[in-house]
């Protein structure tokens, strides 16, 4: 039984703390392909060159992702392994979960290199109005906005399809 509600708490934790939470609630980036929606675009003035950067650059964070993402999954099993042996080894459980905080530093720094790179491209103002446009779309989309929160995500309309989670 200790076991058990160990093992809930430190996957508790390492969730909490290593990005596998979406990160739709970060505040510093929209979700998705956002420099594809054409409200974006025409706000921010957006370059076909840009979004080809952009495209790019988020292939190349999923892709870093993906191996991150399967390096956690790893860990984690170890760490149900782990956990569940008799007799238990406090020291194991204590290395292991270090471990995983390390790989999970390794998803925010990933997920924060884009933030970086998309702050170098658009410039301070262009980052700024980036921004401000996500806070509107955020206070929307959980029901803060004029919309309200009975209305779930939006399908497809004015603004394109509804954006993809960036680390997907």
């Amino acid at each position: 039984m200790k076991k058990t509600i160990l093992l809930s708490c430190v996957f508790a934790i390492i969730l909490s703390s290593t990005g596998f939470a979406k990160m739709g609630g970060h505040g510093l980036l929209p979700p998705g392909k956002w420099w594809h929606m054409p409200k974006m675009v025409e706000g921010l003035n957006i370059t076909d060159e840009e979004k080809r950067f952009l495209d790019q650059l988020f292939l190349e964070k999923r892709k870093a992702m993906i191996q991150v993402k399967s390096e956690m999954q790893t860990k984690k099993l170890d760490m149900e392994t782990i956990m569940e042996k008799d007799p238990f080894d406090e020291d194991a459980a204590m290395q292991q979960f270090e471990a995983m905080h390390v790989i999970g530093q390794k998803m925010w720094k990933n997920k924060f290199k884009f933030v970086i790179e998309v702050r170098k491209l658009l410039g301070k103002e262009r980052f700024i109005q980036l921004k401000g446009q996500f806070s509107r779309f955020h206070r929307g989309k959980h029901g803060h906005g004029k919309r309200g929160p009975k209305h779930g995500r939006r399908g497809p309309g004015p603004n394109g399809p509804p954006p993809m989670d960036w680390d997907e």
